[in-house]
């Protein structure tokens, strides 16, 4: 199953304080020491720390916003524990300058710095001991995230007035369109008192929308932030102090709380073909099925469609010879941040795995034996491993053993990319990921779980991006339709 709380972290960080010149900026009540709880579903998962400065640097007066979050979420039998740093810097006009991202899982830390000046941002990321740096332009009306807290009152926004930014996300390392609004003016109750606060929307133009919902005060403390679109479990940061932040955690299975039970007919053994009617309750049922040679969806009515897929036969015989160099493939050929297929023991490996075959076919298959038999510990404890660091360990769930396949089938000129979606396990549909390896055509594997041929109840999701140097964009598709999804399986043989 795919790193949920990776996400989760990324994208609950609050937007904190930033002005827009120095008569603004000294209405904050700098420096500005703030804590929270971090809620899903109602249950205390972790905590969130911000503390924002007014700073001078080089004769310029900046702001400085340093955060914290920490969580912790139970996977079946497993606990898993991701925490997240963030330093920013900024000039009073809300000017971005400079950043430092780090996120730490149980396996690794990926480190992401950021210079910006003139409209362009030079990033700087790390994983794995490995260094990857490129150049990105930027729009005019960029903003950091942790600025977007104070623009609407800073700005003198009324309530009903919005504005259109690009969020410069320190997760995905690009902007992204966001729409600021004012909804209204409201009162909450902190410490036994009536505060008045704005309530203000972000919404996010990513994953099919994500809208944040945050309860500011007139001088900046932020109160009570909501996040809805992702999940479909109710998420929030609730303001508190540093000891009850700090405190004990609840216990939150995401792996419970995220599987689907089909109704209809019975799922036996591994199907060929799957005919299931689907009903998506928010967000646009066509937009969230992947649709291809081999999985199709009949649109039904309003949020209803039938969904087909069906395994077609392989031809060992048609495979072409290793490596494959068309140039339509190259994409699907390439190193990147978490798919280190160019690493000296990923390329040995991978050439002693498949010694002297040359028919992509027979060369996919012994990779996808040799994932499945060496991964031994099928570990729910690890973060986001890179394919690097999963040939190290050996361990990891779905998402190790399709990195990793990806890397070694890549390593050999075979052409590999990432599937994300739902299979059937058991007794339910879970969240998951596999390759699909270039064999004359593209045809699903799952190393996870040893099937050569990814059997028909592996149902492919839209979104989902490998070709990235981040891991928010892996299971976008996944995350549109978890908890919003019902599957009525009409046939399966």
């Amino acid at each position: 199953m795919r790193k949920l709380a990776a996400l989760i972290l990324a994208l609950l960080i609050p937007p904190l304080s930033a002005g827009a010149g120095e008569e603004e900026i000294s209405r904050m009540r700098l420096p500005l020491d703030e804590w929270f709880n971090l809620m899903i579903s109602g249950v205390k998962v972790g905590y969130a720390h911000n503390y924002t400065e007014l700073v001078e640097k080089d004769g310029q007066k900046l702001l400085r916003i340093r955060s914290e979050m920490r969580m912790k979420v139970r996977r079946m039998s497993s606990s898993l524990e991701i925490s997240q740093t963030r330093e920013s810097l900024l000039d009073i006009s809300l000017t971005p300058k400079r950043f430092i991202s780090s996120i730490t899982e149980p396996s690794q830390t990926r480190r992401a710095e950021g210079w910006i000046e003139d409209g362009r941002a030079r990033l700087r990321l790390e994983l794995d001991g490995e260094v990857h740096e490129e150049t990105i332009d930027l729009p005019d009306n960029v903003i950091f995230e942790e600025a977007l807290g104070y623009y609407a009152l800073l700005k003198g926004m009324k309530a009903g007035e919005s504005r259109q930014l690009s969020l410069f996300s320190l997760e995905l390392l690009k902007p992204i369109p966001v729409e600021i609004r004012v909804l209204r003016r409201d009162k909450v109750r902190y410490k036994g008192e009536e505060r008045p606060v704005y309530v203000v929307s972000y919404r996010i133009k990513i994953m099919g929308g994500l809208e944040n919902v945050e309860w500011i005060g007139e001088d900046g403390v932020t109160y009570r932030m909501e996040m809805s679109g992702l999940m479909g479990l109710k998420m929030e940061l609730v303001k508190t102090d540093m000891a009850d932040a700090l405190g004990e955690v609840g216990e939150l299975d995401v792996i419970i709380n995220t599987k689907l039970f089909p109704s209809g007919e019975p799922i036996f053994g591994h199907p060929l073909h799957l005919k299931a009617k689907v009903s998506l309750s928010e967000g646009d049922l066509e937009k969230a099925f992947m649709r291809t040679d081999e999985q199709k969806l009949v649109k039904l009515g309003d949020g209803e469609g039938l969904l087909l897929i069906t395994r077609k036969p392989i031809s060992e015989e048609e495979a072409p010879l290793l490596p494959i160099k068309d140039p339509e493939l190259a994409e699907f050929l390439s190193p990147t941040l978490y798919i280190q297929a160019d690493d000296p023991e990923i390329v040995e490996k991978a050439r002693e795995i498949i010694g002297d075959e040359r028919n992509s076919w027979r060369a996919a298959k012994l990779i996808c034996r040799w994932v499945y038999e060496n991964i031994r510990d099928k570990s729910l404890r690890v973060g986001f491993g890179s394919a690097k660091t999963t040939l190290e360990t050996l361990q990891g769930d779905c998402t190790e053993h399709t990195v990793l396949f990806i890397a070694l089938a890549r390593a050999v000129g075979l052409p590999a990319r990432i599937c994300a979606g739902l299979v059937y396990h058991r007794d339910a549909f879970y969240y998951h990921f596999w390759p699909e390896v270039y064999v004359g055509r593209w045809v699903q594997m799952d190393p996870t779980l040893g099937e050569y041929q990814a059997d028909a109840t592996h149902i492919m999701l839209a979104g989902g991006k490998l070709e990235s140097d981040t891991a928010l964009e892996y299971g976008e598709g996944v995350l549109r339709t978890l908890n919003r999804l019902t599957i009525e399986v009409l046939e399966a043989r």
